[in-house]
């Protein structure tokens, strides 16, 4: 299985952490503003909050009406919000969107947990950091806007933060997991809308970083991606597909996430190698159920990794193949990962499964 460059630019794919892919989300949430390019809006510092185990909700958030987001920032931490603009009706477009950290680089926030919200009509929200220092963050700025089919449109050297395509996600990560940024350092929201009513509307996203002391993050949480990109179905039938991945290093995987477009239904997870090779570890009937948390995080060794399977039933005219458009589809299991000791290394997982 040939190992890939980071997900990011296979659009629409990062996982970052959670999505679900449909012709329309329902309504969602959110808030405020400092900096060019976005907003972002302080509330808190980064000195509490807490670190539990790992969860994520794609619901309980409250009503909001159309194109309005009303996502309350964090008692410790930030906001960031994208401008985002008008989306036709009947438009499928996907944009790239620069939005800068607040404060400056001589500030580090250490993140134990992430919401995203959107508004209505949202297929996915992917979000990057520009390395700080790199060729990518240099030629970057905040406001920037493109339409995209990845956040690699801007450039390649980036690392994946979080992602949803539900209207509202939460992730918290295991007790010294978390991610690790800078004041100013450049994020690219990638959202993808498919405006399937007859009325323009608003594309808007907001995400909440929740901080915590640097002595509550003594390991780095990653994202990997294992991509099965050669499937097809031909119209008018069902067909399923499996695929397997492996590890080049020793990992503790804390959660899997699969994704699919609307024709995903049955997806499954087994273990890959090792005393548990072939053991199931996971089955979710259809695209909108998207995540696994493991109840206490496994230890997965070098060599060792995963067998996925992707159902599908093509109720169109058309052959489905893996693309980019809400109407094409896609077999990829996401999960996040970190290192089982603290200064372990941490080379890229994603995988190109053959």
């Amino acid at each position: 299985m040939p190992r890939m460059k980071p997900a990011l630019g296979l659009a629409a794919i990062l996982a970052l952490s959670s999505l679900a892919c449909g012709p329309s989300s329902s309504d969602t949430a959110t808030a405020a503003a400092s900096g060019s390019g976005g907003s972002a809006a302080t509330s808190g510092s980064g000195g509490s909050g807490s670190t539990t185990a790992s969860t994520s909700t794609s619901s309980g958030m409250p009503e909001c009406p159309v194109g309005k987001l009303c996502l309350d920032p964090p008692a410790a931490g930030f906001q960031l919000q994208s401008n985002g603009g008008a989306i036709e009706a009947g438009q499928d477009v996907e944009y790239c969107e620069v939005v800068a950290l607040p404060g400056t680089a001589d500030e580090t926030y250490y993140v134990s947990a992430f919401e995203v919200a959107m508004t209505q009509f949202s297929h996915h929200l992917i979000v990057a950091a520009a390395l700080p220092g790199s060729d990518t963050e240099k030629a970057i700025t905040a406001g920037m806007k493109s339409e995209c089919t990845g956040a690699d449109v801007f450039g390649g050297d980036l690392q994946g933060v979080t992602g949803s395509q539900h209207p509202y996600h939460e992730e918290r990560y295991p007790d010294g997991v978390g991610k690790v940024f800078h004041g100013g350092q450049k994020l690219i929201f990638d959202y993808h809308y498919f405006n399937s009513s007859n009325a323009p509307i608003k594309a808007g996203a907001a995400i909440n970083f929740h901080t915590v002391d640097a002595a509550k993050v003594t390991r780095e949480a990653h994202s990997f991606g294992f991509y099965n990109l050669n499937f097809a179905v031909p119209p008018n039938s069902k067909q399923s597909f499996t695929s397997e991945c492996r590890f080049n290093q020793d990992v503790i995987v804390s959660k899997l996430t699969r994704h699919t477009h609307q024709w995903g239904k049955e997806f499954s997870v087994e273990y890959a190698g090792g005393a548990k090779d072939k053991d199931h570890i996971w089955t979710t009937p259809n695209y909108e159920e998207t995540e696994h948390f493991f109840k206490e995080p496994i230890l997965v060794k070098d060599g060792e990794g995963f067998n996925f399977t992707c159902a599908f039933d093509n109720t169109t005219p058309k052959t489905l193949k893996f693309g980019l458009k809400a109407s094409d589809e896609m077999c990829i299991l996401f999960g996040t990962w970190y290192t089982p000791t603290v200064g372990g290394p941490e080379a890229n997982q994603d995988c190109l499964a053959k």
